[in-house]
């Protein structure tokens, strides 16, 4: 082993030799942050007393917002939705969603991010940092034609990188204080479900109030794709018209779970990720391809079926299976779902209009001989079906079949 590789496989070492205290390393650095930065109590004293000079300033203001990031609910999903919102800034985090500590785990343990890729815990106030930069290129898959130091250095960096992910795993447990909640149990696998979707009416319900916030302006929608799963067309097209929408790519995007956030900017409520549709927009633009189900975090519900966690039974093959579909597909199937629907609902209705048509020219054709046979007839046949509810006649029989009795 070369010396380069020898000094890279120190560092790599001393890098989770710092991470297998439980994150004492960590925590000291950031109290050692909030000690230099601790205000004395004659400045805590002069602070408060300005504070109450100008009460309308923005920190009384922000200490009167309700926040339920600070309480331990694993079970409400509003709440859960209130931490994972703190990830969305792109320049405050930077561990991407592809990874198995993205940030639906940390939220699901009660982490809201407070820094730069530092999360902090409501409830026991414990801090960590986390650092995946390797500070060197060496992660990068090596080149066909380089030598076996690229290779030996690749294959060094990928197993600390796993080993970093594995130890962060157990600190999002091990992180919280021994006798935090959080530290005991964390949120459900169905904290992330969006409920209503198996139901019919309020899925198509919620579909049209996330098209009506982006039919706002359509001039401004570029084609949509959807890249995952078999999506019929003319099912889109025969409910668009139905509904009277449109714009076919505005109610793709709905139909995905996008709504307008604000002018030419769409957003997910469920994994807060936002995107701005100049980029997809012109002869040159900026990305290619606006796909409306891969523009969603890889953890969103919209996007996962693991994160929506809806399981439905159904038969393919003559055999039935049970298979968990997510968001966007739960949706779409609502949407073919109604149009069947619609499609029944008009199939007796025009057959009844035919057999009136039909005995109406029957009749016409008929003499009048002929109708007044048919009518005795009917009645005839209404008459015997009328005998088994006839009770007197039936009490008549009872009573003729009852033998006398001797005087």
């Amino acid at each position: 082993m070369s010396y380069e590789l020898e000094a890279k496989k120190r560092k790599f070492d001393r890098i989770l030799e710092s991470l297998t205290d439980g994150g004492s390393s960590v925590r000291s650095t950031l109290n050692s942050r909030n000690n230099g930065s601790t205000i004395s109590p004659s400045d805590g004293s002069d602070a408060s007393k300005r504070r109450r000079i100008t009460p309308n300033s923005q920190i009384s203001k922000t200490a009167s917002t309700t926040s339920l990031t600070g309480h331990y609910l694993p079970s409400s999903r509003p709440a859960f939705l209130e931490r994972l919102e703190t990830y969305r800034q792109v320049t405050q985090w930077h561990i991407p969603s592809t990874e198995p500590i993205n940030a639906s785990v940390w939220a699901k343990r009660g982490w809201v991010c407070v820094d730069k890729d530092t999360v902090s815990c409501g409830s026991c106030k414990e801090r960590l940092t986390v650092d995946l930069d390797l500070e060197n290129g060496n992660l990068h898959e090596p080149d066909a034609t380089g030598d076996g130091a690229d290779d030996a250095s690749y294959s060094l960096a990928k197993d600390v990188y796993d080993a970093l992910i594995k130890r962060y795993q157990e600190m999002i447990i091990s992180g919280h204080s021994a006798s935090c909640p959080w530290r005991k149990r964390g949120c459900d696998t169905s904290i992330q479900r969006i409920e209503g979707l198996l139901n019919v009416g309020n899925a198509i319900s919620g579909l049209q109030e996330r098209y009506n916030s982006i039919d706002t302006d359509l001039s401004e929608i570029p084609a949509v794709l959807l890249s995952e799963g078999h999506v019929e067309e003319t099912e889109l097209q025969t409910f668009k018209v139905d509904q009277e929408m449109a714009s076919s790519e505005a109610l793709k995007l709905a139909m995905c779970g996008w709504q307008r956030k604000c002018p030419d900017v769409i957003e997910c409520k469920h994994c807060f990720r936002s995107l701005g549709l100049w980029l997809y927009r012109g002869e040159d633009p900026t990305i290619e391809r606006l796909d409306a189900v891969e523009g969603h975090l890889e953890y969103c519900p919209w996007r996962s079926s693991e994160a929506q966690d809806s399981e439905l039974t159904i038969t393919r093959d003559g055999v039935v299976q049970k298979t968990k579909l997510a968001g966007w597909r739960l949706i779409y199937q609502a949407v073919t779902k109604t149009n069947a629907r619609k499609l029944s609902a008009s199939r007796p209705q025009t057959a009844v209009t035919l057999s009136s048509e039909a005995d109406g020219n029957l009749s016409s054709e008929l003499s009048p001989e002929q109708r007044e046979k048919r009518t005795r007839d009917l009645m005839k046949r209404i008459k015997e079906l009328r005998k088994p509810f006839n009770m007197k006649s039936l009490l008549r029989k009872k009573d003729k079949a009852r033998p006398k009795t001797a005087s």
